[in-house]
């Protein structure tokens, strides 16, 4: 069966749209008012709708790098759904009735204002649909930890000026009342010519509190390979000499050193600190079409059909057919309808989000070509609700391995 899979036409300039109404809000950076307010981007909704290709997901919301006016690149944080739980969490620990991502807004800011390096805040807010999302500037001519320790042409003396800027660093936010509770090797990002430290990822973030065990995850999540004994331990030296500088107790440093070893030897058993640890297919990419009905490869995004969700993806029989791409390659395609009262409800007691089993198929998929497994390539998934018990989804993928 031929799956024709046409290039859509150019969408009309966002400038050229008319203002819908909006039930959300959105505060924009006075930097980027003026910016946005010529290209019309004006409401939470057309914030949310930025395109771009994912970096990260997860089931309940995911990062996707976006190109802003004037040639910039930012993140934008999307969250799919906000329940009364979350909102819950974050007004008990002092943020408001709010989701997450306003809580980062305001734990950036409050970073800003004490002079430490973050990602700068550009928009944040929530729509009229139970979504939210924060959109922060890339971090420009910095790179991730992992990738400043596997340069082989850092000398001895560099790797040596690294691990202290970095135990400074940390020290230098504990002692001003900043937790780092998703502090790992992923969300710390350097200036290869200055060794300046960038924390990203302050979502779970507070002020107030001490707990300088969360170095744990960071020390867990450097794989043995990129940094030896000594230079841990020389960043965790100047961490403790900082730290102490400020008038914060802390154990003698033999106390200290065998207490962060043993709490990262449990973090290391993590699936989230073994991926961080492990060599892996960083170039995976995908972009979301249509919220979470559609999101496929790139390659397979710019020939999508518009409307995104139309059938042979939706509104069909469950059953798995064989289809012909464009392009010509052969793709498996497998829909699917579920109808789970329980399980919706279980999710929405727990305030998460419900997964169907094509959502499960493709995290799979997705899994084993991230780690070099066999197994057929993933082309796109999705998954939309048709009703309170009801959803349809759907899986493309290759035919045969990779």
């Amino acid at each position: 069966m031929p799956l024709e899979l046409k290039t859509p036409k150019p969408a009309a300039p966002i400038g050229a749209r008319l203002i819908p109404p909006s039930r959300g809000w959105a505060e924009v950076h006075p930097n980027w008012r003026e910016t946005f307010a010529a290209e019309r981007l004006l409401t939470a909704e057309m914030l949310l709708a930025l395109p771009g290709e994912i970096v990260s997901g997860h089931p309940d919301r995911h990062v996707v790098r976006v190109a802003l006016p004037g040639g910039s690149i930012g993140y934008l944080k999307r969250q799919h759904r906000v329940g009364a739980g979350e909102k819950l969490k974050q007004w008990r620990a002092g943020f408001g009735w709010s989701p997450r991502c306003v809580r980062e807004a305001k734990l950036l800011k409050a970073l800003d204002r004490a002079s430490f390096p973050c990602p700068q805040w550009i928009a944040y807010g929530e729509d009229g649909d139970g979504r939210a999302f924060l959109l922060v500037e890339e971090l420009k001519d910095c790179r991730e930890l992992r990738v400043a320790l596997s340069d082989t042409t850092l000398s001895l003396a560099g790797r040596r000026r690294l691990a202290e800027r970095i135990g400074h660093a940390i020290g230098e936010l504990h002692a001003a009342g900043f937790t780092t509770p998703d502090l790992c090797a992923k969300h710390v990002f350097i200036d290869p010519t200055s060794f300046a430290v960038t924390p990203i990822d302050w979502q779970n973030a507070a002020r107030g509190a001490f707990e300088f065990r969360s170095l744990a995850a960071l020390d867990a999540s450097v794989a043995d390979r990129l940094a030896a004994p000594r230079e841990r331990l020389r960043a965790l030296r100047e961490y403790a000499r900082v730290c102490r500088k400020s008038g914060i107790a802390l154990p003698r440093f033999s106390v200290l050193a065998r207490t962060l070893r043993a709490e990262s030897d449990r973090l290391a058993n993590r699936s989230s600190i073994r991926d961080q640890r492990e060599a892996v297919n960083a170039d995976q990419r995908l972009v979301w079409l249509a919220d979470e009905a559609v999101c496929a490869i790139p390659e397979i995004a710019a020939i999508w059909p518009r409307p995104a969700v139309a059938p042979p993806f939706y509104s069909c029989p469950s059953n798995t057919i064989h289809v012909q791409l464009a392009d010509g390659r052969p793709a498996k395609l497998t829909r699917g309808r579920s109808f789970v009262p329980i399980g919706r409800l279980l999710a929405w007691l727990r305030d998460k989000s419900w997964r169907s089993p094509g959502m499960a198929i493709a995290r799979d998929l997705f899994q084993r070509e991230r780690y070099g497994q066999p197994g057929p390539q993933l082309y796109a998934f999705g998954q939309r609700v048709t009703g309170p018990c009801s959803a349809e989804w759907f899986v493309l993928q290759s035919v045969g391995d990779r």
